[in-house]
């Protein structure tokens, strides 16, 4: 009896452990998120980072949305390019586009573009004035040379595009503005210049709504430092400007758009928010509590209780969270190009009809390009009119006043309801309940607070049933797993499978050394990784390496090679061990060329992405070298070394002195039996590091001409000019190698060795019999 009495005692001590996990878990999700709340930390912390994500997915879910059809693109894109030359277009062409889209009846229109230097007055602004200087009387010369000047001041080009501002007059101009001090410092003492320019577009305040001793200023949190503005000349002849920039989340995903900024005590408009105001014949009011911006307000002047209102932001910032319309191009684009010339086709004439326009850039190269849930390469441009859109169809997507008790009640509730599910409950029950509560939410969400344009947040809830079911079934049910286990497991995170069995099997295979043995050692490495790199996000950059390291590593795992390490964006491996393998060289061979046919779809998939094209270097050696555990008792690595580890690593530094993909050694040429690897002897040479001279080879893709005999055909002419290169016979080589250029013009090493007798002028020098014909290289 006394036993039962323990036993009872015992399993509700455990529960009461249960029940202790429960809280603390349920306690812990709930303080992250007020936490979360209190920063204001949208954007930047791990909740912010995760609910983003959810909420993209959650939109490509829905799928794309259609426009109102009253809001499009102006776009200067690439057939524009071709028609009006290089960016920035000529000032000139703007009269006759914006005189063509009156005619075409469009309404309003906006500029996510600005002018902020004048344009460089063109030979033809003053070659009829010089004319008339080398004839007629002083005075005429004098006012001829005042016009010259004149001229000079204001190039016809900015005078044509703000006098076709003028005309058209339904236009709202943009500009942008310095969130950061550091960044308006070049701006001088007068970082705000040009802004009394656009007084009339300041946006009033609801008075009444801001705080009692408030100012504008006082709210750093979308305080501006300067402004870059159109020039005067151009701007003038607006009445109506908005600010076109916009900061991103962390991740450069483009979701909340700020609509109002502090700009040297007056409270601005973004172009979006300017737009749609003009658009709708309404002025924007803004109302303003202790935190900040807590509402904006289009208001019919005729009637004031007929109002739009904005949801905005809980914190402050007075900003829209943007309703996503859908990937690049949902909302209607009309080139530039068409429009001048008058080619659009009937349908897009009656869109055009009575739509408002945003003109801004979206051929490569010079678009202002931002991510979106849908699209990693969005149109700035384009983001601006889904704004817009947004404002005018009134779909828009909030944060409530009340989501933050509902998001806090969600997680106490889960806590309350599943933690007794799961301490009573069986694991494999409560499991299934767990995932049905979950999608049930997602379905839940979807269909009730998503549909109505309303963000409730997602993981959180998420994370803490995971944490609950996790956490509570770990301490009801644990279990030890085997010593193999274990060891296999830690082990397989940075040993090749191979490896990992071995020691398993083997403990003492983990003491320290190695052993000699032949191996094939492998070295690639991305040319210009430094330029690719500067080019790109962090994130960006991460996906880029991962999209290219992931094929890699499947061809050497897939050839049953150790892949060794990543060193940045270099990739090392052998062949040979620990998988006994006598053909090495030959199969480390083949999956090179394999490699090369991946970044051929690699390069083709970069493209699609937007991502610049990668290219590769390999080096290959054949030799004895050390492998085995090396490092300390704390910390393995199974790896080679070696002097032949250090050739390999030489030979694919050089593979772009030499303009190839592969260079081998000798000792792999001498190992390969497989017709299908195409060899050719390359060259003599010296590395850093080594005194004897190395014989290399390239190993040309099968595919480098349209045939074999080709390929044949072009190795041997170029070994004829290598045998007379050596033979010192340089007018002879020079025959051979331009050859190899005419069968095939982008030859690398022929190329090379006729750089290299130009540069050293070998054809004039007279026969040397110590000359050996070895190239000799210092750097690695």
């Amino acid at each position: 009896m006394s036993d039962g009495k323990v036993s009872l005692f015992t399993k509700l001590r455990k529960r009461a452990a249960s029940f202790l996990i429960s809280f603390a878990i349920t306690g812990l999700c709930a303080g992250l998120l007020l936490s979360h709340y209190k920063d204001n930390k949208e954007g930047a912390d791990i909740i912010s980072s995760m609910e983003n994500k959810l909420l993209d997915l959650r939109f490509r879910l829905r799928g794309a949305r259609a426009p109102t059809g009253k809001v499009g693109i102006l776009a200067i894109d690439e057939k524009a390019l071709v028609k009006f030359g290089q960016w920035p277009i000529a000032r000139t062409y703007y009269a006759q586009i914006f005189k063509n889209l009156r005619e075409l009846g469009a309404n309003w229109m906006g500029f996510d573009v600005m002018w902020s230097e004048p344009e460089r007055p063109l030979l033809q602004d003053v070659k009829g004035a010089v004319e008339k200087l080398k004839s007629g009387d002083a005075a005429t010369r004098a006012a001829e040379l005042a016009a010259i000047t004149e001229a000079m001041k204001v190039s016809v080009g900015d005078r044509s595009l703000g006098k076709a501002i003028k005309e058209y007059g339904n236009v709202v101009m943009g500009y942008a503005y310095y969130s950061k001090r550091s960044e308006a410092a070049s701006l001088g003492e007068e970082p705000f210049s040009g802004l009394d320019g656009m007084a009339g577009s300041a946006i009033i305040p609801d008075l009444v709504l801001l705080p009692k001793g408030h100012e504008l200023k006082e709210y750093t949190q979308f305080k501006s430092w300067g402004i870059a503005a159109n020039i005067d000349s151009i701007g003038k002849y607006a009445e109506h400007f908005g600010y076109f920039n916009n900061e991103l989340s962390n991740d450069a995903i483009f979701r909340w758009v700020q609509l109002v900024r502090e700009m040297n005590g007056n409270l601005m408009p973004a172009l979006s928010l300017k737009m749609a105001a003009q658009i709708l014949n309404r002025v924007a009011v803004v109302g303003f509590d202790e935190i900040g911006v807590n509402e904006i307000t289009l208001m019919n002047p005729d009637d004031d209780k007929d109002l739009i209102k904005i949801p905005v932001d809980l914190n402050g910032r007075g900003r829209l969270l943007l309703n996503h319309l859908g990937p690049r191009m949902t909302i209607p684009h009309f080139s530039m190009a068409d429009i001048y010339d008058k080619t659009l086709t009937d349908e897009q004439r009656n869109a055009i009809k009575g739509m408002n326009l945003l003109m801004g850039p979206t051929a490569l190269g010079i678009n202002d390009l931002r991510a979106n849930p849908f699209d990693a390469g969005f149109d700035g441009v384009e983001q601006h009119a889904a704004v817009i859109d947004n404002i005018i169809s009134g779909k828009f997507m909030r944060r409530t006043d009340s989501v933050y008790s509902t998001e806090l009640g969600l997680l106490l509730g889960i806590g309350l309801l599943f933690s007794p599910l799961i301490i009573f409950g069986r694991a494999v029950f409560s499991g299934f309940a767990a995932v049905a509560f979950l999608a049930g939410y997602f379905f839940f969400d979807q269909f009730f607070w998503f549909s109505r344009g309303e963000w409730v947040y997602m993981g959180m809830p998420f994370i803490e049933i995971f944490l609950l079911y996790g956490g509570i079934t770990l301490w009801k049910y644990m279990t030890e797993e085997r010593e193999r286990k274990k060891v296999k497991g830690a082990l397989s995170l940075y040993l090749s499978p191979e490896v990992a069995d071995e020691v398993s099997d083997d403990p003492e295979a983990l003491r320290l050394g190695g052993a000699k043995k032949e191996l094939t050692v492998f070295f690639s490495d991305v040319r210009g990784f430094t330029t690719i790199s500067e080019g790109l996000t962090p994130e960006k950059l991460g996906e880029l390496m991962n999209e290219y390291f992931t094929p890699m590593a499947d061809i050497i795992q897939k050839s049953r090679g150790t892949l060794d390490k990543y060193i940045g964006d270099a990739i090392m491996a052998f062949w040979g061990a620990p998988a006994k393998m006598p053909n090495h060289a030959e199969v480390a061979c083949l999956a090179s060329i394999q490699m090369l046919f991946a970044l051929d779809r690699i390069r083709a998939d970069f493209q699609k992405k937007g991502f610049p094209p990668v290219d590769i270097g390999i080096g290959l050696n054949t030799g004895t070298m050390s492998v085995g555990n090396f490092g300390s008792p704390q910390r393995l690595c199974y790896t080679v070394m070696g002097d032949s580890v250090n050739l390999g690593s030489r030979l694919e530094g050089l593979t772009k002195e030499y303009g190839i993909k592969i260079m081998i050694s000798e000792a792999t040429k001498t190992k390969l039996t497989a017709k299908e690897i195409l060899t050719r002897d390359l060259d003599d040479i010296k590395v850093k590091g080594k005194n004897e001279p190395v014989r290399v080879f390239e190993v040309l893709r099968p595919d480098a001409l349209k045939s074999e005999a080709a390929i044949r055909n072009l190795i041997g002419e170029f070994e004829l000019g290598r045998e007379a290169y050596r033979k010192q016979e340089f007018a002879k080589a020079e025959k051979h190698f331009v050859a190899c250029l005419t069968i095939r013009p982008d030859d690398g090493p022929a190329g090379y060795y006729l750089r290299y007798m130009e540069e050293e002028a070998l054809r004039s020098k007279t026969f040397d019999e110590r000359w050996d014909g070895v190239r000799k290289f210092t750097h690695k």
